[in-house]
């Protein structure tokens, strides 16, 4: 080895890292650890029975017949499967999810929806697209850690409404939006999940769902309808999704990480 590459090697091995920290963005002093990142660390550790994580009951699910439907496709369809493909989505995959939506009593058009890789990137993108520092997104009280670390990521100020045994109370919804615009504040949009709500498991009534999409209209506030456990009601079939009721001023958000697998993780808006 000569010496100009020797000298190279030392300078190469004693340089120390700069501080990066001086070159993060403004909003990366926002970001808190992942919550639900930690739920699964815990959930994960053998000692544990975990009622906690939000994860679908893998023995129930018919692996041969899943693995023969995965056989099937890359040999019929294999170039077009692994390939990359359009950024809405395929367009035969959301006309199903229209069919899926349907269930629930949305009338939906597959030009309207848009294929994401599990509500959380959905939420990501609702938050870089309509959220700027200080806006006030409201959501019930307790509410999902996921979105609420997505909101805080994008430094929306969060304000939880209360709720009881029925869900989101409409009386509290009507008095948090008369005391922020007394105060000024900008409202950007409601969060709710109507459908056996994480973390409370309660269902909101379909009065509760019209009142709450009446006072939101009222207001000029849309709503952001998440709901992954819309079809899991074993006993009594949920109401109506509420964009059934308002497609103007509702984004709907589906999953069917809880009701298939998370490899088919997807969100419809």
């Amino acid at each position: 080895m000569n010496s100009s590459s020797s000298d190279g090697l030392e300078r190469f091995q004693t340089h120390k890292p700069e501080n990066l920290q001086e070159r993060y963005a403004h909003r990366a002093a926002h970001m808190k650890p992942s919550e639900i990142r930690s739920l699964f660390a815990v959930a994960s550790r053998p000692e544990i029975v975990s009622l906690a994580g939000g994860m679908p009951n893998l023995s129930a699910i018919p692996m041969d017949m899943m693995a023969g439907i995965v056989e099937t496709l890359i040999k019929d369809h294999g170039q077009e499967a692994l390939q990359y493909g359009s950024g809405q989505g395929h367009p035969h995959l959301r006309e199903q999810i229209c069919d899926v939506m349907a269930l629930e009593g949305i009338k939906a058009n597959p030009n309207d929806v848009l294929v994401t890789t599990g509500s959380q990137q959905a939420l990501d993108l609702i938050s870089r697209i309509f959220i700027d520092p200080g806006d006030v997104v409201l959501v019930e009280a307790p509410s999902y850690v996921g979105a609420l670390g997505t909101f805080a990521q994008y430094e929306a100020s969060v304000v939880h409404v209360e709720m009881d045994q029925n869900g989101l109370i409409p009386e509290a919804l009507r008095q948090a939006i008369k005391t922020l615009r007394y105060q000024g504040r900008r409202i950007k949009f409601l969060y709710l999940i109507p459908n056996y709500q994480n973390p409370a498991g309660v269902l909101l009534p379909a009065d509760r769902r019209t009142e709450i999409l009446d006072i939101c209209r009222s207001e000029k506030i849309f709503i952001v309808e998440d709901n992954p456990y819309g079809l899991l009601g074993f006993d009594r079939p949920s109401p109506n999704a509420m964009r059934a009721e308002d497609s103007e001023n509702v984004i709907y958000l589906g999953s069917f990480s809880k009701t298939i697998v998370l490899v088919f993780e997807s969100a419809g808006l």
